[in-house]
């Protein structure tokens, strides 16, 4: 996807907060021509007080390897991609063999339940999705979900437009979602009537919009109980 960024002096007003989320991410690789592999990482890390983003290889790194990645063509069509751990990244590829765009969508429900019993806190498991689109001979956008928690994004003229999805269906006017950009400045995003957000890219690099769900059924997981599960989909996009 390219987009015209603005000038860089107006980045206080598009994202005025810093934030030091960690998180995961994608990091895709390819020419976006046809029969080309492209290089799927996925990733997890921090950013610095550089706002440098770091890969981490501590224990998050196995971690990683919960994640389960498909690849879905615009006629439906899934395609699992095994991943293999390397230094920095779990890692795996696939073959673009028609023109569209291509989902790329990961799903870890393996996280262990974060046991906060200790502190007198309250244990909630998570689930994460990851999700970014991949362009071969065209220009055009994804429209439709394809996973539980889902975002989907379309430029129109400088902006980016922003759909979130919950069990399929549009998320419900109000949500708020986050933006984090290159340098990793946060900015809340609002659902509208119309079931959309709207943002300007600063510059150019890796945006990852955040949504969060909680499902407030409590439950049992590899032996610990919890009160909620906590889903979270990262859409990465980048501005070239």
């Amino acid at each position: 996807m390219k987009i015209i960024v603005l000038p860089a002096i107006l980045l206080l007003l598009c994202f005025p907060f810093i934030s030091k989320a960690s998180g995961y991410w994608l990091d895709i690789k390819g020419s976006g021509k046809l029969n080309d592999p492209v290089q799927i990482q996925v990733c997890y890390g921090y950013i610095d007080e550089s706002s440098i983003r770091h890969r981490d290889t501590g224990p998050e790194l196995a971690l990683i390897g919960g994640f389960k990645i498909s690849v879905l063509d615009e006629n439906g069509r899934r395609i699992i991609i095994p991943i293999h751990q390397t230094q920095d990244c779990w890692e795996g590829t696939f073959l673009p063999k028609a023109n569209g765009v291509y989902r790329i969508l990961g799903i870890n429900d393996t996280h262990p339940v974060v046991n906060r019993s200790k502190t007198s806190g309250k244990n909630i498991r998570p689930i994460d999705y990851l999700c970014t689109a991949y362009q071969v001979g065209t220009t055009s956008s994804v429209s439709k979900p394809s996973q539980f928690l889902d975002i989907v994004t379309a430029p129109k003229d400088k902006r980016v437009i922003v759909k979130a999805f919950n069990h399929g269906t549009p998320a419900i006017s109000s949500t708020k979602l986050r933006v984090f950009n290159p340098e990793n400045w946060e900015k809340e995003l609002v659902i509208d009537d119309q079931g959309e957000a709207t943002f300007v890219p600063t510059m150019k690099g890796l945006y990852i919009i955040r949504e969060d769900w909680v499902d407030l059924t409590p439950g049992t997981y590899q032996g610990l109980t919890y009160i909620s599960i906590r889903h979270r989909c990262n859409y990465c996009l980048l501005v070239q």
